[in-house]
């Protein structure tokens, strides 16, 4: 078979003035960029080793965190900032470090509506549950840091 049949199409498509060693040259590019590079890359994918275990690294870095939301006691007072506040519904969300995940709350408390960015200080049911729900919540003063 001639090159001509095999790549007559291709060949037809590109300027006639070219020669035929650059046509070609052109066609093979076009041919390995759209072909062999996806297929290596696959291949390269499906090469990688992958374990569904986190590394030991990562779970020395987890345990404390975790630890450390367990202990937290549900008498106590936690601080963090607002990051949601719906006024239809009147709930929100407050983000602290101490707790995973954002802590769900009611604005009935509040005298005035909470806004976004604002320090509250609040506690309630977040141990090892799934949605954290703040019990009482206020807004963080002067007054309520000190005591």
């Amino acid at each position: 078979m001639e090159k001509n049949q095999i790549l007559g199409r291709a060949m037809d498509l590109l300027p006639a003035d070219w020669s035929d060693g650059a046509r070609l040259a052109v066609v093979a590019a076009v041919a390995a960029v759209c072909f062999i590079v996806p297929v290596l890359m696959m291949v390269a994918a499906f090469g990688k080793k992958r374990s569904g275990k986190p590394a030991a690294s990562n779970m020395a870095r987890t345990k404390p965190a975790l630890a450390a939301v367990a202990d937290l006691n549900p008498e106590e007072w936690v601080s963090g900032d607002i990051v949601h506040f719906d006024r239809q519904k009147a709930v929100g969300l407050i983000r602290c470090d101490r707790v995973k995940g954002h802590v769900r709350f009611q604005a009935a408390a509040f005298k005035r509506a909470p806004r976004v960015g604002e320090k509250v200080r609040f506690k309630g049911r977040y141990g090892g549950r799934r949605k954290p729900e703040a019990v009482l919540v206020e807004p963080l003063t002067k007054a309520s840091r000190a005591g």
